[in-house]
């Protein structure tokens, strides 16, 4: 449980570390549209091509690293089922075990009931003799 709280942490935060990204590369993306149509020096064209190539690269690396927590997640959440599954079977069979020994116990307490009784019916009919 604690691993999958860390996994939703990170995968919020890379989420919202996203949709940033995502809202600055299109603010940027319409600066450099503007500008381009009041005319651009070619080192001012290179630079913003730079810029968005970067902001593009950061933005598939946050990609990355969503889907990547999210295939996390949905391991964890499996791992977790089967061990709740396990943790079931578990429990069973250790109810089986306790219910043996209960049993087990039992028999020798009717076991010990029996002999105590059969050894005062014994006494008795020797003193009745």
């Amino acid at each position: 449980m604690m691993e999958l709280s860390h996994i939703v942490q990170a995968l919020t935060h890379s989420e919202e570390q996203y949709r940033t990204m995502e809202v600055q590369l299109q603010a940027d993306t319409e600066t450099y549209a503007q500008q381009a149509r009041q005319g651009l020096t070619i080192e001012d064209l290179l630079q913003w091509q730079a810029t968005l190539d970067a902001q593009r690269s950061a933005l598939q690396q946050v990609r990355a690293a969503i889907d990547h927590a999210s295939d996390l997640w949905q391991q964890t959440q499996e791992r977790l089922l089967v061990a709740r599954q396990e943790c079931k079977l578990l429990e069973r069979v250790a109810e089986q075990r306790r219910s043996v020994v209960r049993a087990a116990h039992a028999r020798r307490e009717q076991w010990a009931t029996d002999e105590a009784a059969s050894r005062q019916v014994s006494m008795r009919s020797r003193v009745d003799s």
